[in-house]
Order: structure tokens, then sequence, then C-alpha cells
């Protein structure tokens, strides 16, 4: 039985939900080499796209931070610094944009169905609130899950992302509950973690790594999501302001 106290369980998706089958330099290395630059090393392509990022404001032209009109904006600035030709920079953005709108390009960690079922079967509101394009529905889709969620928010839909509290404040209108009543629980401490708890939350950090002990400045701690149903099975509270 789960906690009677919590009615809403808020999901981060990438790398709480699913992860990619290679990393992110990985994958901008392959479209940089498969349009026309030979060799390149991670290390620069990690870098090309850390300066972008630091670069490139929340808007550009009025598109918010992972709209289409914004990635093809980043895609571009990593392209280019890695060498690629102008003349192949929209061929090799729509190469990346395949890829990360392809379900196949992901895979869901093993405890994820299981445990959407599970708060399903317990009549659990369960929201899937992400810092991703507006994609994600049709992502979510073809990974299977839409069908065991109540909602689903993307920060490029709403204009707002984690860790600022509009877009879980959105999140509790939809849900139709109390923020003291929601747990959010994410990979990422300042996003995830800190943002849910200054928006009233209570909150998980999901750490698949295990690099960080089992409580960090009073947040539960744990290695997947079956740890987040241990928590709403036992006495003690997520951590809430």
């Amino acid at each position: 039985m789960l906690r009677s106290d919590i009615k809403a369980v808020f999901l981060d998706a990438g790398n709480t939900l699913f992860t990619e089958h290679a990393s992110r330099p990985e994958i901008y290395r392959s479209a940089v080499q498969a349009h026309g630059v030979a060799s390149i090393d991670l290390g620069e392509v990690s870098a090309a796209m850390e300066h972008a990022f630091a670069d490139l404001p929340d808007t550009v032209d009025g598109n918010f931070r992972y709209s289409s009109a914004w990635f093809q904006a980043f895609n571009y600035r990593v392209l280019a610094e890695c060498g690629v030709s102008e003349q192949k920079l929209e061929k090799a953005h729509l190469s990346l944009r395949k890829h990360f709108e392809d379900p196949k390009s992901y895979y869901l960690f093993d405890e994820v169905r299981e445990v959407l079922e599970l708060l399903a079967e317990h009549g659990m509101q369960v929201g899937i609130v992400s810092n991703w394009s507006d994609h994600l529905p049709n992502l979510l889709e073809g990974l299977g899950l839409s069908e065991l969620v109540s909602f689903i928010i993307c920060s490029a839909d709403l204009k707002a992302e984690k860790p600022g509290r509009a877009i879980f404040e959105r999140a509790l209108f939809r849900a139709g509950v109390a923020a003291s009543e929601t747990v959010h629980a994410g990979d990422h401490f300042e996003r995830d973690v800190q943002g849910a708890l200054n928006a009233g939350l209570r909150a998980v950090w999901i750490d698949r790594a295990q690099e960080n002990g089992q409580d960090r400045e009073g947040v539960p701690v744990v290695p997947d999501l079956r740890g987040l149903i241990r928590l709403l099975e036992a006495q003690p509270s997520p951590a809430r302001n």
C-alpha cells in the first residue's frame, strides 16, 4: 500500500525513464563525420556543445530552448565549430533531429514500465515534467509509456523550464493536487530536486550511478524508480521544504 498522503508523482524524462544508446558527444561526432569531417576527437565535440549551450540565449527569435527552431540554432553552432561546411549544415542538422525524435535511439530503464503500472494501479496521478522538446509526447508514445501517465509537460511547449517554479506549478494545476501531496523524482539535483523543493513539492533524487549515498541535504537518494516505490511504501516522507 502506498502512502495515503501522496496523491501525485511527477517524473523527469531523460536519464530517469530512459536514456540514449550512445552519449550525446558520440551522436554529434557521428553526424559530423557523416557530413564531411574525416576525424574529430570526442573532447572537441563536447567543447563545441558546451560553447553553443553557453552562447545561445534561452530564446532565439522568439523560440524557447529545445524547441525545433532553438534546436536548429544550437546544432548549427555545434556542427560549424566541429568543421561541417555551411553547405552541409542543414542536412547534418536534419539527421540529428531525426535521430533524437526516433524512439529507437533510446532504451527504457528496466523497472520503468513495472513502476508506472504499479502507480496506475494505485490510482496515482503520474505526470512527466521535463526540460525537453515539444516532440516528447510522440517520443513517449513510441516508447510505450503514454498510456501509463496522466499528462506530459515539456519545457519547450510551456516556455518555462526546471528548476523554475512555473513548470512545476503547471504540473500541479494539471494534476489538481497540492504541492505538499506531490513527489517529484529526477536525476538532476538542481533542476529536479532543488526546483521541486523550491516549488513546495517533495523530492527524491534518482542517482543511477549510486555516487551520492542515501541522503543529500535531507533529500532521499535512490538508485532507480523501485527505490521511489519503497519510499512511497515507507512511513518517512520524501524530502520537503
